[in-house]
């Protein structure tokens, strides 16, 4: 965790770029590389036409680098204050660069923007600035903490050196540091909610309502601040859900015991026949780590601390030809590529007994009071899932999993009864309607979203086009400027705002909107044709 991020410029990255590396990407018809200037370290990305003549060119220096290096690094740059992905990643396992994941499918140069939620596991500290994507202030971190730090695991460190005097003399008296969390001595639950802030992954994660990412205090329940949903494991999914990187959920359900969760580890067998006593600490030891050829050993005896060395089945003159010798985790917890992410595995940590054992049927269970999805992270399943938690799930996994659209729907008409005038319903409201193109019901609905706080790309983009949508041009056009100034990297909006103007005939306006876009965007193709024809067009008048 200490080396979860760090300037990009440190020895460490200085030695991987000793000569400069360029990457050809025949899909995307783009170059990408990176080189060294002087002491700091760039990324830059071109495009060369049929007759060798550089079409565009965006470089910028790299400012920080994101991950423990187990599977790789990726790189940020900063722009007016916000910090964005690179386009390139180095992959630890195939010592190389390559594109960083997600590029492959989509061209964003320079443009991907890292929220706080993403640094929120990665930095200790990061000050992002409030409804503002991807803007951080100056420095982008607190107190000068890059990496993960202490608190992350344990606890403010505030109210640490608040009690300090009154800890010293309970301490005298015999009495325990609760001013500090241990996650050893944590309920197992609480204990692994502390791994889960970052580690347990899912269809998407969703705040609670009126909750940031850096609320989570190591200690108390993890869904208490997010919510982490996934879709359920469907019968004909049996054969292929040990092939997924990370494995299908269980908690939350309602038909489960009480001891039952949702990572793949919990689905073991070890782990059930420990009546839930397995967590993630049992094995991994953050401050004590085991060397790379250590390893197989460390674990092995961790696996002993239940079995025997006779439990094994297979004789030890064939364990020890595997690579490494002995392994048990080689074995029962073999590493699966990570879907997405290219030269990248992670270990399955679903205990498997054998290759190919089916998972338990409850595995296949579905919750009754969130229909389609389950809710990974829940603690009291008795406890109702805030419907506001609930419509941003939907919404969210939709996109993907079009079939969810019905709950989405359901829950948007209750909670326009419920909380007519909250933000989020507001701006779900207005959509709706714009897609059923109501215009004017769509812009009252999104003007009001935007007066309680729904300051987001999106909701400026709906009201641009719902005001467009009922001939309101200029009012348009004013919304597109105010979102720009809000997200100024959203190429939407000047796309947006460039048609206005157009269909305003303020064409010298549309030009500024178009020049603008372009150098903050040049890897847009259609937007950099379009401006080369608008300065043809002028310079041969």
């Amino acid at each position: 965790m200490g080396t979860s991020m760090a300037p990009a410029n440190r020895p460490e990255e200085l030695a991987k770029v000793t000569r400069p590396i360029t990457i050809f990407n025949a899909d995307l018809d783009r170059y990408f590389q990176v080189f060294r200037k002087g002491s700091d370290v760039y990324q830059s990305e071109y495009q060369i036409d049929a007759a060798g003549n550089t079409v565009f060119e965006a470089t910028h220096k790299l400012e920080y680098v994101v991950g423990g290096g187990m599977n790789g690094y990726t790189y940020l740059v900063k722009r007016e204050g916000r910090l964005f992905e690179a386009p390139l990643s180095y992959y630890s396992n195939a010592g190389k660069w390559d594109l960083s994941p997600g590029y492959v499918a989509a061209d964003v140069g320079f443009a991907r923007p890292v929220l706080s939620g993403c640094l929120a596991c990665h930095n200790g500290q990061p000050d992002a600035v409030v409804n503002r994507e991807a803007l951080y202030r100056d420095p982008p971190f607190r107190f000068g903490e890059v990496a993960i730090g202490c608190e992350a695991c344990h606890g403010p460190g505030t109210i640490h050196n608040r009690e300090a005097k009154q800890r010293r003399m309970r301490l005298s008296r015999g009495a325990i540091d609760t001013s500090i969390v241990n996650p050893e001595k944590l309920p197992a639950r609480l204990s692994d909610d502390v791994c889960m802030n970052c580690h347990q992954g899912g269809e998407t994660r969703i705040l609670q309502p009126g909750r940031d990412y850096l609320d989570f205090r190591p200690g108390s329940p993890l869904d208490e601040v997010s919510a982490i949903f996934k879709m359920p494991l469907k019968a004909e999914q049996r054969e292929e859900a040990d092939k997924a990187q990370i494995l299908p959920p269980v908690r939350g359900s309602l038909e489960m015991p009480s001891w039952w969760k949702n990572s793949s580890m919990e689905m073991s067998l070890c782990y059930r026949a420990s009546g839930g006593k397995l967590r993630c600490g049992t094995c991994h030891k953050i401050h004590s780590p085991p060397a790379e050829t250590k390893k197989a050993a460390f674990y092995r005896n961790k696996c002993r601390t239940c079995h025997t060395k006779n439990s094994c089945r297979i004789p030890l003159a064939q364990r020890l030809t595997q690579k490494p010798p002995n392994d048990c985790g080689g074995c029962h917890m073999p590493k699966r590529p990570v879907g997405g992410i290219a030269h990248s595995e992670l270990t399955n940590h679903r205990i498997m007994r054998r290759p190919g054992q089916p998972l338990p049927e409850v595995a296949f269970n579905e919750p009754t009071d969130i229909p389609g999805l389950v809710c990974l992270n829940r603690v009291d399943r008795t406890k109702p899932i805030s419907p506001l938690t609930k419509l941003s799930a939907y919404g969210e996994i939709m996109r993907r999993h079009p079939e969810l659209e019905v709950h989405y729907l359901e829950m948007l008409d209750e909670l326009s009864r419920s909380h007519p005038d909250d933000p989020l319903v507001l701006a779900a409201l207005g959509r709706r309607a714009l897609f059923y193109k109501e215009y004017e019901k769509a812009a009252g609905y999104l003007s009001k979203a935007l007066e309680r706080g729904s300051e987001t790309t999106t909701t400026f983009l709906d009201l641009g086009d719902a005001l467009s949508g009922a001939g309101k041009h200029q009012e348009a056009a004013a919304t597109f400027e105010r979102g720009i100034e809000v997200a100024p990297f959203a190429p939407v909006l000047y796309k947006s705002l460039a048609l206005e103007y157009i269909t305003l005939k303020q064409f010298p306006r549309a030009h500024e909107v178009i020049k603008r876009h372009v150098e903050l965007f040049p890897e847009d193709s259609f937007m950099r044709g379009l401006f080369e024809k608008i300065e043809g067009s002028r310079s041969s008048r």
